[in-house]
């Protein structure tokens, strides 16, 4: 598998465990059949961590646990692997302000920006990195800095 091969060739792998458990019967954006129950998503998360991470300093196998983003997890899924990932001492990640379409629909479900949505549920901090992050306002830019929160920015 991949961890496999990361040590046959000598990289240094930051593997994640994705999910999905909001599929399009429940208004998220995947299909129904890609996605997983809330609670099989955060087992088979844990299980990774277990049998792969290795947490020593010099580790070449490091696995985050990574809900895919708001348009396709529950609150519930994101808010008990923030729980899980901080438990197992793991980092987080997601997609976050990736898209126009993302801020309208986190503001007509959440009532809030996707920065909100995630900060409320316990995802901002320095143990978590988001990708895109490419529409994000002034007052969210701020509040990543403030909580250490990293961006892979990639537009």
């Amino acid at each position: 598998g991949l961890v496999a091969a990361a040590s046959r060739i000598g990289v240094r792998l930051h593997a994640t465990r994705g999910s999905m458990d909001l599929g399009a019967s429940q208004g998220g954006l995947p299909p129904d059949f890609a996605v997983e129950t809330t609670d099989a998503a955060l087992a088979a998360s844990q299980q990774a961590v277990e049998r792969w991470h290795d947490a020593s300093f010099s580790s070449t196998v490091r696995i985050a646990i990574a809900p895919c983003s708001p348009f396709s997890v529950t609150a519930d899924l994101l808010r008990e692997a923030a729980v899980l990932a901080r438990a197992l001492d793991v980092r987080l990640h997601t997609h976050a302000s990736e898209t126009v379409e993302e801020d309208a629909f986190c503001q007509e479900r959440f009532g809030m920006s996707p920065t909100d949505y995630l900060d409320s549920l316990g995802w901002l901090g320095d143990d978590v990195w988001m990708a895109h992050a490419v529409h994000l306002d002034a007052p969210s830019i701020a509040r990543y800095a403030a909580t250490g929160t990293g961006v892979a920015h990639c537009p």
